[in-house]
């Protein structure tokens, strides 16, 4: 897994995004080679139970849609849909740290 986290490291640029609707962290291809893969956060309500990530400004994960990043990177690694998993895990951790970096005082 290091190999790929590496891989996608070098190869992805992440870019944080934010609208009314909330915010997108962008996994941009250095070289525009594929789409590009989005995290999605929206504006926690305090009425949601589900916890979230910061405590001033308060997001919680809605989607994460990964395919072509998933795609590009199975070109290079023997990765089945079964890895998948692991990797989405991977890069939306990475977006969360992104995201508290972005709203850091």
């Amino acid at each position: 897994m290091t190999e790929i986290e590496k891989f996608l490291n070098e190869q992805f640029t992440q870019v944080i995004t934010e609208d009314k609707m909330g915010i997108k962290c962008l996994y941009k291809h250095k070289e525009g080679l594929v789409d590009d893969g989005v995290v999605f956060f929206e504006f926690a309500k305090k009425t949601w139970s589900k916890k979230p990530i910061m405590s001033k400004r308060q997001f919680v994960i809605v989607d994460c849609d990964m395919t072509d990043v998933l795609i590009f990177l199975s070109q290079y690694y023997n990765i089945t849909e079964d890895d998948y998993s692991t990797i989405r895990n991977y890069i939306v951790n990475k977006s969360i740290e992104k995201v508290e970096d972005f709203f850091k005082d």
